[in-house]
């Protein structure tokens, strides 16, 4: 997955990826330790992943974030085709959108869980390169300089090694231990032989790394120019991305041309290129309604555009506007709006909510097309007195991230207080932003680019188009206007024959806010240094209320909010509609909005973590409870010696005796004498238990010489504390001279527990 990193604009997406990857594989080893069934491993690997993404992108569809509700199918349907439409649409790095963002992540989990079955659960390492090799095909297809060294050998060498685990077919712990078994004769030929066939697969593997990193680094460059489309004038095509991202401009400025076009209108408007309405606090960016039916073809006209009523279309012009595409590669046509239709060849399908028109395969490489166009000039008094917009588009084109900071709300208050109308909001926010807030045009960002970029720029005062659009689109969408951002071109330069010419330096971004009656309309918060003159229409005739002197005068406009909304402003804004509601919100309500989701994952993997040492101290204390008289109290403390060196890495095998038991025990390290003593003590006493007496007899004299047995026949309830003292002596002598690794997993995990569970389960 580090492989994909070039792919995508910023990393935020890796770490619930990995997240993923690790609950994947993590539960099914847990699934396979307890049940020793595949299937139930794989089932439960699959829940697990389904869990994962209701969690992580479930929203507020989801019952406690984990239970999905009927709603729950539509938001994914949803996040699934915008991720697609990002894939298919947007060159690279693209901004990983919450679709997007679901894709690669879930796509995450479903290799990690196509791994884990072939490599694991069917035993074919090998063709668990694969998946492996089809994720690491992405980049080197895509990016323009393919994976980096660094991610080539993070995904090379676990797969080498997972190969060299998968050819023992002993599985992995004899392989991790580093067991050595002595042998002779023809098995130790064919023990030599498979030594020096791994020897050699180890070389091949480390010269082929070495290989795979030097020779592209001394290679000639494969040059990346005749891969571009070129215009045959010496220009590379130009894209500008249909994502506004904060922290990026809309592309280099360069002065080569784009495209022209000749126009009867006599004050041309902006080109529109896209429409953007989904902000997630860094990036706006196009939604998807679903799919475009192809039978909404361009040729045969654009419906009438949102919210425009009849009368006032009736009262706009049309005109006619010619293009032709020079420098620009775009899968949307750029077109004044509102287009009523379009004479272009191909196949171009229009989005009937936004009027973006997309191409189904088609570009705008050397394309030449005729556009008619309404031009909507609506009144101020139109404007003022717009009926409020229909629930549904008001909500969805006022939607904000929940971690926008109050600055912002509390700042588009300040800027129109006074304000009798959304018209005169709107006309407040625009002439804040172009003359009386301070602001200046700048090709830099602020230096923020995450989710506090806009209260950034309100504070910092300078910025480019996208900054200014995307500040007063979110201002106006917490005032409750709906607002979306346009991204395109102003109209140009006009040149001799009266044609006008468009170059990169042209590429604009402005807001569009809607008023039922006339639908969406630009307004241009950008100084004129940059756009010249703002629209009439968004300027009202009388002189609109003025600001507190704090509002103008502050160095950062969003810490000066102590002083209290009017009333009017109070009337019209959301935001402090917003805080009062938060006020007065129940504990009930406050309740129900923790993320329970992560709680409960949260919970369920300290528990998972807790099981292993929680349930072998139970089972150790039901062990020593039931123990009694001497036979059960040798008994219980053989049983603790096996539980607790074994997690140290000895072997009990279940045919051994005590005696063969204690020895493999000595052979694991070279214990004191003091240990060596208390383990005799504790064989003989299980030996005494299980044998009789008069076993021991006959298997040595000498041993009763130590008294052990003698001291165990006397063994009363309070002698037992000394039997486990013993118990301690041994494991503390041999947990001394393990690895640390292996002490701290004696330690924390211990797999008593775990197996006992696994003997009820097989009873079962």
């Amino acid at each position: 997955m580090l492989s994909l990193r070039p792919l995508v604009v910023t990393s935020g997406w890796l770490v619930p990826a990995l997240a993923v990857v690790a609950a994947v594989t993590g539960s099914g080893i847990l699934l396979r330790a307890l049940t020793r069934r595949t299937g139930v491993a794989v089932l439960g690997q699959v829940l697990v992943l389904l869990v994962a993404t209701l969690v992580l992108f479930g929203g507020g569809t989801t019952l406690l974030g984990v239970v999905p509700t009927p709603a729950t199918p539509g938001r994914f349907v949803q996040l699934v085709g915008d991720g697609i439409q990002v894939v298919q649409r947007y060159s690279v790095p693209a901004v990983d959108l919450r679709g997007l963002r679901l894709l690669l992540v879930s796509g995450a989990g479903l290799a990690a869980l196509a791994v884990d079955l072939l490599a694991v659960t069917l035993r074919r390492p090998a063709l668990a390169g694969v998946p492996l090799a089809a994720v690491y095909a992405v980049p080197l297809a895509l990016a323009p300089g393919g994976s980096s060294a660094f991610a080539f050998l993070v995904a090379a060498v676990p797969y080498l090694v997972l190969l060299a685990v998968g050819r023992r077919r002993s599985g992995w712990p004899e392989v991790l231990r580093g067991s050595r078994r002595i042998v002779a004769g023809p098995a130790a030929a064919r023990s030599s032989g498979r030594s020096a066939a791994g020897a050699t697969a180890g070389v091949t593997a480390v010269v082929a790394l070495l290989a795979a990193v030097a020779v592209p680094a001394v290679a000639p460059d494969l040059d990346e120019r005749p891969l571009t489309i070129d215009t045959g004038s010496g220009d590379t095509i130009a894209v500008i991305n249909p994502i506004l991202n904060l922290k990026a401009s809309l592309g280099a400025r360069s002065d080569r041309t784009l495209l022209t076009y000749q126009t009867d209108q006599q004050d041309p408007a902006p080109l529109r290129i896209v429409t953007a309405d989904v902000f997630d606090g860094e990036t706006w960016a196009p939604s998807t309604g679903g799919d475009i039916p192809r039978s909404q073809r361009v040729q045969d006209g654009l419906p009438t555009p949102p919210g425009l009523s009849e009368a006032e279309r009736a009262q706009s012009e049309e005109h006619t506007t010619r293009i032709s595409v020079q420098g620009l590669n775009q899968t949307y046509l750029p077109m004044p709006y509102p287009a009523q239709r379009v004479a272009i060849a191909g196949d171009w399908l229009y989005e009937a909510e936004s009027l973006n028109v997309v191409g189904d395969g088609e570009t705008t490489r050397n394309r030449r097309y005729t556009v008619t166009h309404l031009d909507v000039e609506p009144t101020e008094d139109e404007l003022r007195t717009a009926a409020p917009a229909p629930e549904e588009l008001r909500e969805k084109y006022t939607a904000l991230p929940d971690d926008l900071p109050q600055s912002v709300r509390d700042a588009a208050v300040q800027v129109t207080q006074g304000a009798r109308d959304p018209y005169e909001q709107a006309a407040a926010l625009q002439r804040y932003f172009r003359s009386t807030g301070g602001f200046t045009y700048s090709t830099s960002a602020p230096n923020d680019g995450g989710s506090n970029a806009v209260a950034t720029f309100l504070a910092e005062k300078t910025g480019f188009c996208v900054q200014f659009a995307s500040a007063m689109a979110v201002m106006s969408r917490s005032l409750s206007i709906p607002t979306r951002v346009a991204i395109g071109f102003l109209p140009g330069e006009e040149v001799a024959d009266g044609s006008w010419r468009i170059s990169a330096q042209d590429a604009h971004a402005w807001p569009e806010l809607y008023f039922e009656g006339t639908g969406w309309v630009r307004f241009e918060p950008t100084p004129a240094t940059r756009t010249g003159q703002s629209p009439s229409y968004s300027v009202p005739a009388a002189p609109l209320p003025t600001p507190t002197a704090s509002t103008s005068t502050a160095p950062a406009l969003p810490q000066a909010t102590s002083a209290a909304p009017t009333a009017s402003a109070s009337a019209t804004s959301s935001a402090a509609g917003d805080t009062g509601a938060d006020a007065q919100r129940s504990a009930v309500d406050r309740f129900l909005a923790l993320p329970w989701g992560w709680i409960l994952g949260g919970l369920l993997v300290l528990l998972a973590l807790l099981l292993p040492v929680t349930s072998s101290t139970l089972l150790a204390r039901r062990r020593w409870s039931r123990a009694s008289g001497t036979s059960g109290a040798a008994e219980a403390a053989w049983a603790d010696l096996e539980d607790r060196t074994r997690d140290l890495g000895a072997r009990w095998a279940p045919s051994d005796t005590p005696r063969q038991s204690a020895a493999a025990l000595e052979s694991l390290v070279a214990l004191p004498p003091e240990a060596v003593q208390e383990l005799t003590r504790l064989r003989r006493a299980v030996e005494s238990a299980r044998f009789g007496a008069g076993s021991m007899a006959a298997a040595g004299a000498g041993d009763a010489a130590t008294g052990g047995v003698a001291t165990l026949e006397r063994t009363t309830t309070s002698q037992a504390r000394v039997v486990r003292s013993q118990v301690d002596h041994v494991v503390a002598a041999i947990s001394a001279r393990r690895p640390r690794v292996a002490r701290w997993r004696a330690r924390w995990f211990p797999t008593a527990g775990t197996r006992a569970l696994l003997r009820w389960w097989d009873r079962g």
